[in-house]
This record gives structure tokens, sequence and C-alpha cells, in this order.
């Protein structure tokens, strides 16, 4: 017997800070990108995001497990492009480099290199454009990642939970 285990988006931080007064809210984290798993390799790179809103200020929480060393400055781009072809940029907030574990959500993929980001910009077009890719420039560059669509309505979804 096995089962079968169904992620589905949900807020998992709601709250109000009871020193400051500040409501938080976070959702839960997503996959939105997969690379395959290469036998005899490592494991791909991962995206994952959650969206986070605190006193009506949102911002997107990117957990990439980069499987390299990378950097990305405070205030580089995020591009994401919509199904009409349209950039969507966002800025990172902090410099950032990986460390280890910090790209991923879970045990998997603990020991491998990866980044947490925290973007800034207006997401509003997240309620009803898909995004079919995404840009991260780092301090090497940039790296293009594709969407499916079916991660890319789960962007839609969790950013519809933290606007109700």
């Amino acid at each position: 017997m096995f089962s079968i285990n169904i992620q589905a988006q949900k807020i998992k931080v709601d709250r109000t800070d009871k020193f400051t007064g500040l409501k938080e809210q976070r959702t839960s984290f997503e996959k939105i990108v997969s690379d395959p798993l290469i036998m005899g390799g490592q494991m791909g790179r991962n995206i994952w995001v959650a969206f986070k809103k605190v006193e009506g200020c949102e911002f997107m929480i990117m957990k990439w497990c980069t499987n390299e060393v990378r950097a990305i400055d405070k205030g580089e781009t995020v591009i994401f492009l919509d199904e009409d072809g349209k950039a969507h940029p966002y800025n990172n907030s902090q410099y950032t480099i990986s460390s280890r574990g910090e790209g991923t959500v879970g045990a998997l993929g603990m020991d491998l290199q990866g980044v947490k980001l925290t973007l800034t910009g207006d997401f509003s077009v997240l309620k009803h454009k898909k995004m079919t890719d995404l840009r991260i420039y780092t301090t090497d560059g940039y790296i293009d990642f594709k969407i499916k669509k079916s991660n890319a309505t789960k962007l839609n979804k969790m950013y519809k939970l933290i606007t109700k």
C-alpha cells in the first residue's frame, strides 16, 4: 500500500504580531520549476515560491536550488514573462549568496547549494496572467527557466490567496 501526497496552495501563516500589531500572511511554498533528476548526477535545479503580505506590502519569497555557488545583488532583477510575451520585473530586496539547503523546501536537496530571495514589485498581474518563463540575474549573468502551465496556475492561485 502507498499514499499519494497532493499539494494544495494554502495560507500557512496568518497572524498579528502581539508586539507590533503588524498583520502577516504567507502562502505555502509551491514548486514552479523542476529540472529532472539525472541518473548518476545531482538533483536538477528547482524553484519554489511563496507569497508574503505584511500590512498590505506584498513580497514573493523564492527558493532556488542552484547546485552551484551563486550570488544575487540587492536590487538585481528577476523577470517573469507572461503568456503574451510581456516582461514583469521584480527586484531582490537584499544581497544574497547561496548556502547549503537554502534553496529547498523539506529534506530533499538540503545538502545542495541554494538561495532564498525576497522579491518586491507589483505582483497584481499574477491574478489573471499565466507566466511562461523566468529569468534570474546573478553576479555571473543570468539563467532562464521554463514554467509549465500547471505551475503557472499555482502562481495565480497562491497570489489570489493573499489578496482576498
